[in-house]
């Protein structure tokens, strides 16, 4: 079956349902590069294992322009969607659609996971878990007490913000292209208590803390042709550096040159695989299984574990 759809076509009758099935979405723009229906569906067929109501469940990627944003998600809701992810660019854009917040989309001020209830949608953000899991799983270093870079002011960064500053780092710099929304996500980040840094992008190599984790909540990294987010030869060796975006084909280039200067680095997947997990387990209500996706993201595209 096909797990990818555009928005359009969905409105048109692409995606049939039949009586018993959970389905489930990530929204995007682009979203055809998407793995989250790999390992989503064999998450979900790990625990049709155990559930016989999740037998035919099914997840799938819908590209949605975000003019058609509303639309969709009010498609999606008639039609009884089970959960439905957000990725760029509508993470921040559905939390004014939205019906209900939990405290974790409610301090990121934006979300990437809607359950839906009575009336519409509550919004949830569990990027900041990916983000915390990745980092102790993937780089083996935690947030508490460290100094971490940030680059970015969107969506996606406001999820790993909420996170970094819960689990009491030490210092915390945001970079981002755009002065402002650099200075309205500090401006958001100083309301809940908690002073932040800010620097321009093209200026953060040399602000950059020894020892420090750098976390990359851009976009860059997504296109093959995408160049390295920083310039690494200017980073401490010390630091470690985690890259939201993935690529299916390899590395980001971003990840290739932070691990030539010799830093520890990760791509995106095991956010990816994390975050998802949190995402599947409110939906469903069952444990975790973010090593079983990292897993078969890690089989399908690396040919091994």
């Amino acid at each position: 079956m096909a797990d990818f759809f555009k928005a359009e076509d969905l409105f048109g009758g692409a995606l049939e349902r039949r009586g018993g099935e959970k389905f489930f979405a990530v929204l995007g723009y682009p979203a055809a590069h998407s793995l989250s229906p790999l390992m989503q569906n064999a998450a979900l067929k790990k625990i049709s294992e155990t559930d016989d109501a999740f037998a035919l469940a099914r997840y799938v990627a819908i590209e949605t322009a975000p003019e058609d944003l509303a639309r969709a998600l009010e498609f999606l809701r008639e039609k009884n969607f089970s959960g439905v992810n957000l990725t760029i660019p509508h993470k921040e854009a559905a939390m004014h659609i939205a019906a209900e917040f939990d405290s974790s989309a409610k301090d990121a001020r934006a979300c990437n996971t809607l359950f839906p209830i009575a009336g519409g949608w509550k919004a949830y953000n569990t990027d900041g878990f990916g983000i915390s899991a990745a980092a102790k799983l993937a780089l083996g270093r935690g947030f508490e007490n460290a100094d971490v870079v940030l680059l970015g002011a969107g969506g996606a960064a406001r999820g790993a913000a909420g996170e970094i500053i819960k689990e009491r780092c030490r210092r915390l710099i945001v970079a981002n292209r755009s002065a402002e929304r650099l200075a309205a996500f500090a401006r958001d980040i100083r309301e809940n208590g908690f002073e932040v840094e800010t620097a321009p992008l093209d200026k953060i190599e040399s602000l950059v803390p020894s020892g420090a984790i750098i976390v990359n909540a851009t976009s860059v990294g997504l296109k093959d042709s995408d160049k390295p987010v920083l310039n690494f030869s200017k980073i401490p060796e010390s630091c470690a550096f985690l890259d939201m975006p993935y690529r299916r084909n390899g590395e980001t280039a971003s990840v290739v040159a932070a691990r030539e200067r010799g830093l520890a680095a990760e791509n995106g997947l095991a956010m990816l695989a994390w975050q998802g997990a949190k995402s599947l387990s409110i939906w469903t209500g069952k444990p975790l299984l973010g090593a079983l996706m990292l897993e078969t993201l890690k089989e399908n595209l690396y040919g091994h574990k």
